[in-house]
């Protein structure tokens, strides 16, 4: 991995000086941006007292934006993810993440609250230290990619490094998962466990795991279900996926949506047929010689 100071600007195709300059002035290269958090049938989400929910985002600019899109490309997407990761990962997504649970009774899902802001500095820096990177240049990383001590959402490194983050109490997860037969997979901050057996005595297990080591779990997003449970935004069925009922009302009403909207949705509605015309790895009959 990456050792020295010279060998990370090499990289990053910036210099020890440049790099020192953006880390002393960090608060110049993100701004605020205030997002209000919708509903699946896209009407604003409200709080106890009827005010609409907001997330406050980060987003990075100038040349810490540049910066962390090289540690984003030269850095983070060449570590290898665990098998049971979905989410901000070429090559997978949402309905690929749902299709590893289709056939299975028994679903439990749950959902991790204010993933980002959750992970820390501390958190970011022993992530990059396991992956022997030297402590100094672990620091350098951690200063470009945390903003007030936090993961910022917004920046383009961040969902890549929850992911990496997570993976301490992720493989704990999938450890308990395996030895009782049971399939795991994440989508950034959505864990979803699946059997073709009821283990419900297992899930606060799976809890304990997750608050234990510092996170928050969003109990109103956390479901033990037989029956047509939502896995990443598409109905796990038994024999395939389909389409959520809000998403169906979306498709049908795209008044006032742009042809590129339009597109993405009738996109996505393809997608998720197309995944049924493939069996999930664990749905392939075993052939005995």
């Amino acid at each position: 991995m990456i050792n020295t100071i010279k060998h990370l600007s090499y990289i990053l195709k910036s210099s020890p000086e440049e790099l020192n300059k953006v880390i002393q002035n960090i608060d110049r290269y993100y701004y605020e941006k205030v997002e209000i958090k919708l509903n699946k049938d896209g009407s604003q989400k409200l709080d106890g007292k009827g005010n609409p929910k907001k997330r406050i985002l980060n987003p990075s600019i100038g040349k810490l934006k540049h910066i962390q899109q090289m540690i984003l490309l030269h850095i983070l997407d060449g570590i290898k993810l665990p098998d049971y990761a979905y989410g901000a990962i070429k090559g997978r997504d949402n309905v690929m993440n749902a299709k590893r649970h289709q056939g299975k009774k028994y679903i439990f899902t749950t959902d991790l609250k204010n993933f980002f802001p959750t992970i820390t500095h501390r958190m970011a820096f022993e992530m990059y230290r396991s992956l022997n990177f030297s402590p100094t240049v672990s620091r350098i990383l951690t200063q470009l990619t945390t903003y007030k001590g936090l993961l910022p959402q917004g920046a383009p490194t961040s969902p890549m490094m929850a992911n990496l983050v997570f993976i301490k109490t992720g493989d704990k997860l999938d450890a308990l998962s395996k030895q009782h037969k049971i399939t795991f997979t994440t989508f950034i901050d959505d864990m979803t466990f699946s059997s073709a057996k009821d283990f419900k005595v297992l899930t606060s297990s799976f809890l304990a795991i997750i608050t234990i080591d510092g996170f928050r779990i969003s109990h109103n997003k956390t479901n033990y279900k037989t029956k047509n449970p939502v896995v990443t935004g598409a109905v796990v069925k038994n024999n395939n996926l389909s389409l959520t009922n809000s998403f169906k009302l979306k498709m049908n009403n795209t008044a006032g949506l742009s042809a590129n909207q339009i597109a993405g949705i009738q996109q996505y509605a393809n997608k998720v047929k197309a995944a049924n015309k493939y069996l999930t790895v664990e749905s392939v009959p075993h052939r005995h010689p």
